[in-house]
């Protein structure tokens, strides 16, 4: 009889322990209101926000936003204007609010409790065309997940949903097009 409860105690141990898997940490797009999109369109700006959930708090890591631009198929800048580093701890991270807005020559970001721009030589508003990131996506270390691609040429842009693009997917893009410009948010471990 002991044996049996000491199986019966075992399993149900792992079911319980098997059934709470921890979330991953990702980020989804979130849409802005029709009146606030109506607003911002009124004013020239892009406006990107989005949720990052489930931060890990068992890793040291970094955030960093990205801001890279290509000119007849060669990189001309790649710079950080963003970043914010995480340590192990004990407590939980609460979900954070990431939020990019774009207008003319400036770039302004707000991650959690931290804001910072970037002046840019790039005019965002005369893009011919332009596409943000606007789904869910897991996010891991080592991970680059692109928020923004735009560009002035014939190519057209590949879809992001993922918010990733293959190495041979952002060639085409750029051999495409005689001006390309990328956001991205990179995870480094």
């Amino acid at each position: 009889m002991k044996k049996l409860i000491m199986v019966m105690t075992l399993m149900l141990t792992l079911i319980v322990t098997g059934c709470s898997k921890e979330e991953d940490f990702q980020i989804e797009y979130q849409d802005l209101t029709k009146e606030q999109f109506e607003l911002l369109t009124l004013t020239g700006n892009r406006v990107f926000k989005y949720n990052l959930k489930n931060l890990p708090n068992d890793k040291k890591y970094r955030l960093e936003l990205v801001y890279e631009v290509y000119k007849n198929n060669k990189k001309v800048k790649e710079e950080s204007f963003l970043g914010i580093g995480y340590e192990p701890m004990d407590e939980t991270l609460d979900d954070s609010t990431l939020a990019i807005n774009i207008q003319d020559k400036k770039i302004t970001s707000f991650l959690g409790g931290a804001s910072s721009y970037i002046d840019i030589d790039e005019d965002i508003s005369k893009l011919s065309q332009y596409q943000p990131f606007s789904g869910n996506t897991e996010i891991k270390l080592g991970d680059e997940i692109y928020l923004f691609q735009g560009s002035i040429g014939e190519y057209n842009l590949i879809n992001i949903s993922s918010g990733r693009l293959s190495k041979e997917e952002k060639n085409k893009i750029i051999k495409g097009n005689e001006l390309n410009v990328f956001i991205k948010l990179v995870c480094k471990g």
